[in-house]
């Protein structure tokens, strides 16, 4: 086993102790992934600076994971270097997070136009979060049709168990059920939107079991 294949089993067993100094003998190299994953161990037991500095060390190899860390990171603080990064990582690599971050951080920034771009990239490569952001999106700019194909696609299309609670997704697609069931409680179509705050309701969903009885005593008036 490489010194660096150590390191990495170590660091995801937990044992960060063992785990810090053979990823900064391996990072010292050069090693990108090394110094990707110091980043988040100093991340995770509170040390800010540290990771800045080990997620910049990789980023400037463009390891995409370090580099929407790191931009995540600093997004309050430098949102230019934030943005030149999340854009980075976009360009160079082959996952579909970056498209999505890099749409958050535009639509923040006032840039809708950008942003809804790359929410589709995103949205096109079966990401729940880029569909219900693209169909919010949508939504606020007056093209509900449109909002309303994109909620029902990541239901109809989203490649896992929609309803398995320990899905990774689950509360996204949660989330998209709510949206869908109050687009159609707004454009009328209360027998459906109702039929959706109940699936939502029986996820937990507070607010939807509120939407839900409001659509049952009208019904009954």
């Amino acid at each position: 086993m490489t010194l660096f294949r150590q390191a990495e089993d170590l660091f995801f067993k937990g044992d960060f102790e063992k785990a810090e100094p053979l990823l900064k003998q391996v990072a010292a190299t050069g090693h990108a992934n090394a110094a990707s994953l110091l980043g988040t161990l100093c991340h995770d037991v509170g040390r800010r600076d540290e990771a800045i500095h080990w997620y910049r060390s990789a980023a400037e190899q463009d390891w995409v994971v370090a580099m929407v860390n790191l931009a995540l990171l600093i997004e309050d603080d430098d949102r230019e270097e934030a943005i030149r990064l999340m854009r980075r990582a976009a360009e160079v690599g082959d996952t579909v997070e970056p498209h999505y971050n890099l749409g958050v951080f535009l639509e923040e920034d006032g840039q809708r136009e950008e942003a809804e771009r790359w929410y589709r990239e995103a949205a096109e490569r079966v990401y729940p979060q880029a569909r219900n952001r693209l169909a919010d999106l949508l939504k606020r700019t007056g093209r509900e049709a449109e909002a309303e194909a994109w909620y029902r696609r990541a239901l109809d299309d989203h490649g896992g168990d929609l309803n398995e609670p320990s899905d990774e997704d689950y509360p996204v697609y949660t989330a998209i059920m709510f949206n869908l069931a109050l687009l159609l409680a707004e454009t009328d179509r209360c027998e459906e939107a109702l039929c959706w705050y109940e699936r939502v309701a029986e996820r937990g969903g507070q607010e939807a079991e509120k939407e839900a009885a409001r659509l049952r005593a009208s019904r009954r008036a």
